[in-house]
């Protein structure tokens, strides 16, 4: 899994060097807070970037799922914005980490998702089968350095928290009987009387 930052090069300009790397450094250990119980490992670190191998597809996916749910928690000013590739095939073992053509693989993808996304390759799809990984339609990319294009998924997730939904308008037929409600409640000088008039209303 490789994640990485949005427009860091303009968070640079905005914030400088040392407030940009506050705010890095904030996305770095979120990363690797989300990682440590899905046992992820951090392979590298490329400035805005990070590189992650996990043992397991499902591992890797709710690692992501959660990276881009904290980032959302985060105060205004430390919230950035970031793109997830996550790719699953065999790689190379060697010291300090991994090596292959898949490692690659990731990062390209994640080249290609949009601001908050989290893109899927179809071999990682193919893994999650029984899983109904909850994806969008494919679509097919190029990718850096890869002659062929790759069919690529987009992960749903959703926030922790649901934004407050706005409370319904009224609709004419609610806004009207609550118009005639009003005028027999002003109408009616008494509590025997409306039970009277709303009886004969109901029966009518």
């Amino acid at each position: 899994m490789f994640c990485d930052v949005v427009r860091s090069t303009e968070l640079t300009r905005r914030l400088g060097d040392r407030g940009a790397y506050g705010v890095i450094r904030c996305f770095h250990n979120l990363v690797l807070r989300a990682a440590a119980p899905c046992g992820g490992e951090e392979l590298e670190l490329r400035g805005d970037g990070v590189l992650l191998a996990f043992e397991s597809a499902p591992h890797a996916v709710d690692c992501a799922v959660e990276i881009q749910r904290d980032l959302l928690e985060l105060p205004q000013g430390r919230r950035v914005s970031v793109r997830i590739g996550v790719h699953a095939g065999p790689v190379l073992r060697i010291a300090g980490g991994y090596f292959g053509g898949n490692v690659i693989f990731s990062s390209r993808v994640a080249e290609e998702a949009a601001p908050g996304e989290i893109l899927a390759s179809a071999a990682l799809v193919r893994c999650l089968a029984d899983r109904d990984l909850p994806v969008g339609a494919g679509r097919w990319v190029s990718l850096k350095g890869i002659p062929e294009p790759h069919l690529v998924f987009s992960v749903r997730w959703r926030p922790k928290r649901a934004p407050l939904a706005e409370p319904p308008c009224p609709s004419p037929a609610h806004e009207a009987l609550l118009l005639t409600l009003g005028r027999i409640r002003e109408s009616v000088p008494s509590r025997g009387e409306a039970s009277c008039i709303l009886g004969q209303r109901n029966a009518v």
